[in-house]
């Protein structure tokens, strides 16, 4: 499995990152690390990195890749 780290600078309060937790876990991706502006992504064999940042766009935020 890969890790992936995330900037999402809009990703600020709780809600918002129980949005983007909910976002990753519906495609099957594992949150290793949440915190404001920044995610720790472990994703599963069949996920690619472009498909968490499209489903993080879809609920609303920038993703700035790191």
């Amino acid at each position: 499995m890969t890790t992936i780290n995330l900037i999402i600078p809009d990703m600020i309060t709780p809600y918002c990152q129980m949005t983007v937790v909910d976002s990753i876990m519906f495609l099957g991706g594992t949150v290793k690390n949440i915190v404001p502006t920044f995610a720790e992504v472990e994703l599963s064999d069949y996920l690619r990195k472009e498909d968490i940042i499209r489903v993080i766009e879809e609920a609303g935020f920038d993703v700035v890749q790191e």
